[in-house]
This record gives C-alpha cells, sequence and structure tokens, in this order.
C-alpha cells in the first residue's frame, strides 16, 4: 500500500476513533446524569414522611388545640407531618366541606376530622371513603358504619350527661328546678348527651325538674340572647345546664348581665370558658378529653397506613372540672395545647 493511501487510512480509523470516544463519553455522563436522576427520586420518595390532615371543628378553642397537641405527639414518633386547619367558627359547615375538598385534592395520606354537622358532612365522607383514603372521626359518629377505612374516636357522651346530672344533683343537694341550654339536633353527640343528663336525673334525682329547654344556636351572641329572654321570662330557675361551649359562654354573660350569678348555678360542657369556674360564677365544667381523643385518632391513622387493624369505635371518658381540680396535672394534661414543647 501507498504511503499516502497509509496515511489517509491512518487518519480516517484515529477519526473514526476520536468519533466513537467522544460518542461514548457523551453517552456515558448522559447515563449517568439518568442514574443519579432515578437515585435522587427513589431516595426522596423514601423519606418524603407521610401527611395527615387534621380537620377540627374551628381552630384556637380550648376544646380542640389540645387535640392538635395529641395528635403531633403521635406524629413525631411516626414520622409523619400534620396539616391543621379547620374553620373559625364552627358551624361553618361549607368552610370546613372546602377543607375537606382541598386535603383530598393534594394527595393527604390520612384524614382526621371532627364534623360540624352530622349529616351534611355524611356524604363528603362517602366520596372520601370510596378513594380509599382512611379517615377517622372524631366528636360524633356520622351513621355510616365503620370500616376498614373509617373508625370513630368519640368522647363519651352518655358518661358526660351523667357527671352533669350528678353534679347538679350534689350542688342543688337533690331538689330543684333547671333548664337546659344549647339542644342541637345535627349533632348526634349533643342529642346523646341531653338524653343521657336527662334519664340520670330522672332515676336519680327525681325532685329536680327540667322546667326548659332551648334549641343550640349558631353564635355565642344568640346564645346569650335565648339566656337573656329566659332569664326575663318569669320561670323560676335554680340551675342552668349548659350542652355545649357556645350555650355555656352565653349563658354564663346573661347571668353576669342579669347579676344572677349567685343565684342560678351554671354546669357547662366542652371546655371554653374555664377562668369563673376559679371564683364561682361558673361551678363547673364538662371537659372533653380532647388532647387523648387526638393523640387515639392518630395512632389509628398510623396503624391504617400500616394495613394494620384498628377499633372502630374507642370512647373516651371527660372528666368534671371544678374549682377544686382545675389546677391538677390530670387537668393541665387535658387541657393542654403546647405540643410545641412535647408535653413532657
Amino acid at each position: 500500500m501507498k504511503s499516502g493511501h497509509r496515511s489517509l487510512l491512518t487518519k480516517r480509523v484515529r477519526e473514526g476513533e476520536k468519533s466513537l470516544t467522544s460518542s461514548s463519553i457523551v453517552g456515558r455522563r448522559a447515563w449517568i446524569a439518568f442514574a443519579g436522576s432515578l437515585l435522587f427520586s427513589l431516595v426522596s420518595c423514601k423519606q418524603a414522611p407521610p401527611s395527615v390532615a387534621l380537620i377540627p371543628r374551628a381552630c384556637g378553642t380550648a376544646l380542640w388545640e389540645p387535640a392538635h397537641a395529641g395528635a403531633e405527639d403521635v406524629a413525631r414518633a411516626h414520622g409523619v407531618t400534620v396539616y391543621y386547619n379547620a374553620p373559625t367558627l364552627s358551624n361553618d359547615v361549607q368552610k370546613q366541606i372546602a377543607l375537606l375538598e382541598k386535603v383530598v385534592a393534594r394527595h393527604y395520606s390520612g384524614i382526621v376530622l371532627a364534623p360540624d354537622e352530622t349529616l351534611a358532612l355524611r356524604t363528603p365522607i362517602k366520596h372520601i371513603l370510596a378513594k380509599h383514603i382512611p379517615i377517622v372521626v372524631l366528636g360524633t359518629e356520622l351513621g355510616i358504619e365503620p370500616g376498614r377505612n373509617l373508625s370513630y374516636v368519640l368522647n363519651d357522651e352518655v358518661s358526660g350527661g351523667r357527671l352533669a346530672a350528678r353534679r347538679l344533683g350534689e350542688i342543688l343537694g337533690g331538689e330543684g328546678t333547671v333548664a337546659i341550654l344549647g339542644l342541637n339536633p345535627k349533632l348526634l353527640s349533643l342529642t346523646l348527651r341531653e338524653r343521657s343528663f336527662e334519664e340520670t336525673l330522672a332515676s336519680e334525682f327525681p325532685r329536680i325538674s327540667v322546667v326548659t329547654r332551648r334549641s343550640g344556636q349558631a353564635s355565642v351572641a344568640q346564645e346569650q340572647e335565648v339566656a337573656d329572654e329566659l332569664l326575663q321570662s318569669g320561670i323560676t330557675l335554680n340551675a342552668i345546664v349548659a350542652l355545649s361551649a357556645e350555650s355555656t359562654r352565653g349563658a354564663y354573660y346573661a347571668l353576669v348581665e342579669f347579676n344572677q350569678t349567685p343565684a342560678i348555678k351554671l354546669i357547662g360542657f366542652d371546655q371554653d370558658l374555664l377562668p369563673p369556674v376559679r371564683n364561682g360564677g361558673l361551678d363547673s365544667v364538662v371537659v372533653q378529653n380532647t388532647y387523648e381523643i387526638g393523640r387515639l385518632a392518630m395512632e389509628q391513622i398510623c396503624r391504617k397506613l400500616r394495613g394494620d387493624t384498628t377499633a372502630d369505635r374507642t370512647l373516651v371518658e371527660p372528666k368534671l372540672l371544678t374549682r377544686n381540680n382545675i389546677d391538677s396535672a390530670e387537668m393541665h394534661q387535658i387541657l393542654t395545647a403546647h405540643w410545641w414543647e412535647g408535653n413532657d
């Protein structure tokens, strides 16, 4: 072969090797970039913690903030993040439904919900269950049977009704008259509460008469108007039992306005107004242990996410808060909302 031909062949071979080497480098770099991206995605997926939405009836209340504390304690232990939000008012059903739609659209792993109303939340919850999202319902049953993705953690309303009736029997000496405020057929929990109170009163304190019953209203101001009207009606009263936080506060304001706090005893439910317990303006409050309710609810969600079985219904005992035990360690734990401090 002539030297010129050999030189040309050598040149083409070298160019081919160079081209092949360059192509290999580009290919190798592309593969490394792809592998790195895949590894990052896998690591990110592995590290991303499950997120659970906690939606109580209202934010910023002494009743529901402890539930947040209990839920956060459990969530931290299980590596779960919590999205906490709720309407500013406990009767804003449409806002609560909108929040549910939001967390479903954002693909949260599970939901803990305290419904504002029983009937209105039934259909939205059924739609969520159809998407196989685990839910734990607090506060009231919905008339939907529990199952793999639905369970209830509830305040024991029957026990709460008994506590109020027996406290009333004690402070009235077994006889007198009482008005019941705050009846709300839209919440099954309040219906059970009122029924238990009246049944216990009738069986254990037959000389205490329920002289009037008033329906619950949408706000404290409206509840106060109901109590104002009652105090001006001429009905002789020894006591008032208020079945909700709103009716408790409304009744207390009315009693103060008419200077009746010494004469008419007030027993409330669902911690919201507590300072008057210290001076006797409010005799006592049947408090929900929402810290424990929130803790148990988050435990159940974590179990559901692992595929474990959970109890269909869990009842948590309420407590009677009085001037004698308001500063006790037990009440401090029930009422605490300082979840960021660890609740040690």
